[in-house]
């Protein structure tokens, strides 16, 4: 039984935090720095990365000027890009006092099935703009969703995008996976060799190494999925791609690996060995709205959702809002198989269909959740003449919450 989402108050030296849990994850927000999400767990395990130089502080003046002086706390937050340091066109960021490491205004909202916190960040009068950020979580299920906006507070027009960045551990190794069209490094003086472009699939694969750079990646189905195999987990974030509209860099995700060396950026050579923050494992995970003109009162928006739960799988070939494929789903000699990751409490059943996909039989697999992986490796028996299976989620109620894989059989 799913229990109701709650909110409560935490505080770590000087930081004063909004915890917002369920029986499956937890996140920890800062108002005060940003209006960072600095944790999101699945059980004890933080999935974010969390400076430890930083940590319960706060910024002890108003940060601005060169990137190397930026307290880099981790967690997630949300800027407007593009980024830059060439023209007023661009966002001079971080540091940055407003936007990146200012105080946000905020509410909670409890109620029986969700619990969320919204966040406001001051006026910037640089970029001319407000930023918003409502974050939600509901009973039963780690899906996290995420509304940002983006508001012409200024008294001229302006033209930014919402771009989210959230930095993801990765002292434990971390994979990145995700279906796009294309991808290039864009920074980093050396070449990154543990990334790879699949033509024939059309699918991106990072590994995490020690060494600085940077990727534009043309993602086309909307996801991409940060695996933790050493620990077991995997993180999904699921957002709205809009094919032809103009994204900084030409696409609306970007990866940041953070390592040692150096990238050069506006003629400056940068040597990420030293600074006050460090160089310690973690990537980058970056999402972008498309660039927008917003005349003063006017507002644009960027909805998406984060998944976490545990996996035991070595890569990740699919994903939805019920969970993602490590193996896909198999049926044959009498039985199953495959590899998963939920994102609900639920009930698995895998229903199997004839040619004219008229219903053949319902099989129930047993219960499943985002806390224990999901490995499918039983004796199995079908009618017949079963021409495609899928494996659904039934919620407590009996509803149908998605496909989470499927399979043609003949």
């Amino acid at each position: 039984m799913s229990t109701s989402p709650s909110i409560r108050g935490d505080s770590t030296g000087s930081w004063s935090a909004i915890k917002l849990s369920n029986n499956l994850v937890g996140l920890s927000v800062v108002p005060a720095i940003g209006g960072r999400v600095v944790e999101f767990c699945l059980g004890d395990k933080n999935m974010f990365y969390l400076n430890p130089r930083h940590h319960g502080q706060l910024p002890s003046q108003p940060e601005a000027g060169k990137a190397g002086i930026w307290t880099n706390y981790g967690g997630s937050k949300v800027w407007p890009g593009p980024q830059g340091w060439s023209s007023h066109t661009e966002w001079p960021g971080p540091p940055d006092p407003v936007l990146d490491s200012g105080p946000y205004e905020f509410k909670t909202t409890q109620a029986e099935q969700a619990a969320s916190v919204h966040l406001k960040s001051q006026h910037d009068e640089y970029s001319g703009i407000t930023l918003e950020r409502n974050i939600q979580i509901g009973s039963g299920s780690s899906i996290v969703r995420l509304h940002h906006t983006m508001r012409n507070t200024s008294r001229r027009p302006v033209r930014w995008c919402i771009w989210q960045v959230t930095q993801v551990d990765a002292a434990e190794g971390l994979e990145i996976f995700a279906p796009a069209d294309k991808a290039r490094q864009i920074l980093g003086d050396l070449p990154y060799r543990k990334a790879m472009f699949d033509l024939p699939t059309k699918r991106w694969r990072l590994s995490y190494d020690n060494q600085v750079a940077k990727f534009a990646v043309q993602a086309n189905q909307g996801w991409f999925a940060a695996l933790d195999r050493a620990r077991g987990m995997v993180f999904l974030e699921m957002f709205p791609v809009h094919p032809g509209a103009e994204y900084p860099d030409g696409a609306p995700t970007a990866f940041w690996i953070s390592g040692k060396g150096t990238f050069t950026i506006h003629g400056d050579c940068i040597d990420m060995s030293g600074g006050a923050s460090g160089c310690d494992p973690h990537v980058e995970t970056e999402v972008m709205g498309p660039l927008t003109s917003l005349e003063p009162g006017e507002s644009s928006q960027l909805q998406l959702s984060w998944g976490l739960a545990a996996i035991d799988a070595k890569e990740i070939i699919a994903a939805n809002h019920c969970g993602v494929v490590g193996k896909k789903l198999t049926i044959g000699n009498n039985r199953v198989g495959g590899s998963f990751a939920v994102f609900y409490e639920a009930q698995l059943q895998l229903l199997a269909f004839d040619r004219a996909s008229q219903l053949l039989a319902s099989i129930s697999l047993g219960a499943v959740s985002p806390s224990r992986s999901v490995v499918l490796d039983e004796k199995l028996s079908l009618p017949s003449n079963t021409a495609r299976c899928t494996l659904e989620l039934i919620d407590e109620s009996g509803y149908r919450l998605g496909v989470l894989d499927h399979v043609q059989i003949r």
